[in-house]
């Protein structure tokens, strides 16, 4: 898939260093924050930095949504909801196996979608075979 210039520019960044540091400071600010913290409220802690009302747009939200990303892939019970804006570090059990049952449900709305396109894809070649 082809990103736009300005989200190629953005990766560059976070992959010329900048994700580590991202990170710290997300996961420092999460610790200080039992309760949570609003990805507005990270955008001023990391970056020191007031955000519009409008985030996707921001790159700067962009690349915290990156660093959480990066810190769950790493282990780290980064726990959020559909339902409430923000992110906590949790080590309740029954808020990450919350978190794990909606990343799954995800998983499996993802799933029907690729077996769709697999089936038009299919379809699609037995009338128009490729040559």
């Amino acid at each position: 898939m082809s990103h736009t210039p300005e989200y190629e520019r953005l990766l560059a960044e976070l992959n010329s260093g900048e994700l580590p540091i991202i990170a710290q400071k997300i996961l420092n600010m999460l610790l200080q924050a039992p309760k949570g913290i609003t990805r507005k409220g990270l955008i001023r802690a990391v970056f020191g930095e007031e955000p519009g009302n409008n985030l996707s747009n921001d790159t700067r939200d962009r690349k915290i949504r990156k660093a959480i990303e990066h810190l769950r892939d790493l282990g780290f019970p980064i726990v959020s909801t559909s339902g409430k804006a923000g992110y906590r570090l949790d080590t309740d059990p029954q808020n990450i196996e919350g978190m794990i049952r909606e990343w799954e449900s995800r998983i499996v709305h993802l799933q029907h979608r690729v077996d769709a396109a697999r089936h038009y894809r299919d379809a699609f070649l037995r009338i128009f075979p490729h040559k």
